[in-house]
């Protein structure tokens, strides 16, 4: 194996293992080489509402081209997911240092996480009364959403 091609798999193994350890997704076998399993990793889309399936592409270079080619079959091999292309440039070849971490994403699924994200931020206020409250007659409730309100811390 040439030295090119082992920092070019270093790069993406690094990337990937990282990915899928900040989004909480499982990494997928062979770096999604698969035809049942593609892309790099995903999360499962029948336990979560925001399921990304990821592919990553990793650089020292200048630049990482993107096109339209390379999302569509993003989009096909997410196989129900959401597709998400992650983009990560390297400081050097040490490979310890990272100048850039971007994720793209279709700008839908990104207004509909948001809309979410503002929702649940208007909500936490008036939960988190209601729990200091404590009251009474809905015991149940306010054990639901204390236990909402840790998940989310």
């Amino acid at each position: 194996m040439s030295l090119d091609k082992g920092l070019n798999k270093a790069m993406g193994d690094r990337h990937e293992a990282y990915v899928a350890e900040v989004l909480g997704q499982r990494q997928t076998r062979g770096s999604g080489n698969q035809w049942r399993d593609q892309m790099d990793s995903k999360h499962d889309r029948t336990s979560c509402v925001f399921a990304f399936a990821n592919d990553g592409k990793s650089t020292l270079g200048k630049g990482v081209t993107i096109t339209r080619a390379m999302w569509a079959k993003a989009l096909e091999q997410a196989g129900g997911e959401r597709p998400m292309l992650t983009l990560r440039w390297y400081a050097d070849a040490s490979l310890t240092k990272v100048d850039i971490d971007l994720a793209a994403c279709d700008l839908l699924d990104f207004a509909e996480m948001r809309e979410d994200a503002e929702r649940w931020h208007r909500a936490k206020e008036l939960l988190q009364t209601l729990v200091e409250i404590n009251p009474r007659c809905m015991p149940v409730l306010v054990a639901r959403v204390r236990t909402l309100l840790e998940g989310a811390a």
